[in-house]
């Protein structure tokens, strides 16, 4: 059996949070920090880092700053055909000059500077920007090794919180299909939702839920529409394996009487789901739902086809673009 995921505490580091791995070594962005955790990541998983550098031949070694006689490079990268350089600055710093002083076969700039049309044509070296290496970041992000998967992710979000690329879409909806009573009911009486647990899902990004009825339910219940027509915030997300597990959260979150006075909604997912073994459900405490669409926003508004809602991560933006259509 899976141990329960324990609740995450915030982290404080001089009266602010700490958001980021690497953020807890201190406040203030530096080089080193950042080429650190790219040199691990390097050494770990060389071959993407090479494709993007291009840097040719099979890695050998990484080295962190290398000394080449009074200067040092940042990261020195050895492969099967010779040794390659990555000079890295923060912000928008040309580090051109100070690169050249180390001889390397090949020379890449990591900076956010804007090259001159002559720099552009340096035939021994490159500028690449953070925002690229980044999005080499989101891929490893689905590597095969943990370590891997952490770092990337971390770095990705340490590049974010220090402005240095830009940020991902955020999560602002989170949207699933409602076709059944049990569901249904859970939702506009109970304020909750549940579904499996999906490890790699965007889900604790979310801030609100909004679930999109189908033509079967709409059919049993008169005052339902097919489309999204609610929004509800999403207050707290707990993930459970076991019916007792739920009960007990359930009890702590909205409290013994609640549960109690509830029964009645909460008890037919014991029959109607399966529980025990290794299958672990999200499930999702919510607030007032609030009648936001009407008419409701239907699903071919906002994907592709009529098919099951496939759409899971919308923006406010998307919904009313939508139904404006």
């Amino acid at each position: 059996m899976l141990p329960k995921p324990t609740e995450q505490i915030e982290l404080f580091r001089g009266g602010s949070v700490v958001s980021t791995f690497v953020g807890s070594f201190g406040s203030a962005l530096r080089e080193t920090r950042l080429t650190a955790l790219l040199g691990y990541l390097i050494a770990v998983q060389p071959e993407p880092f090479l494709e993007l550098f291009d840097f040719p031949g099979k890695a050998q070694g990484v080295r962190l700053e290398n000394h080449h006689g009074a200067d040092r490079s940042d990261i020195l990268i050895e492969t099967t055909k010779g040794v390659g350089i990555i000079e890295a600055k923060i912000g928008s710093a040309d580090p051109f000059n100070q690169a050249k002083k180390y001889g390397a076969k090949w020379t890449v700039l990591l900076t956010n500077y804007a090259p001159s049309l002559a720099r552009q044509k340096w035939k021994k070296g490159r500028y690449l920007s953070w925002q690229e290496v980044a999005n080499l970041l989101d891929k490893l992000d689905r590597s095969h090794n943990a370590n891997v998967r952490f770092i990337s992710r971390d770095l990705h979000n340490y590049l974010e919180d220090k402005y240095m690329i830009r940020r991902r879409e955020p999560v602002e909806i989170y949207a699933r299909e409602i076709n059944e009573p049990v569901t249904l009911a859970l939702f506009l009486k109970a304020r909750m939702y549940g579904c499996r647990y999906d490890k790699g899902s965007r889900l604790p990004e979310a801030h609100y839920f909004a679930p999109h009825f189908g033509q079967s339910i709409a059919n049993m219940y008169p005052g339902v529409h097919v489309g999204i027509s609610y929004i509800s915030k999403i207050e707290k997300i707990e993930v459970v394996q076991t019916w007792h597990d739920l009960m007990n959260t359930i009890q702590t979150i909205r409290g013994k009487h609640w549960l109690n006075s509830n029964a009645s909604i909460i008890k037919p997912l014991k029959s109607k789901w399966s529980w025990g073994g290794n299958k672990s459900r999200s499930f999702i405490f919510l607030g007032e739902p609030r009648l936001v669409f009407n008419p409701p926003v239907l699903k071919d508004q906002i994907q592709k086809g009529k098919g099951w809602l496939s759409k899971r991560f919308l923006s406010f933006d998307e919904l009313f673009a939508g139904w404006g259509s």
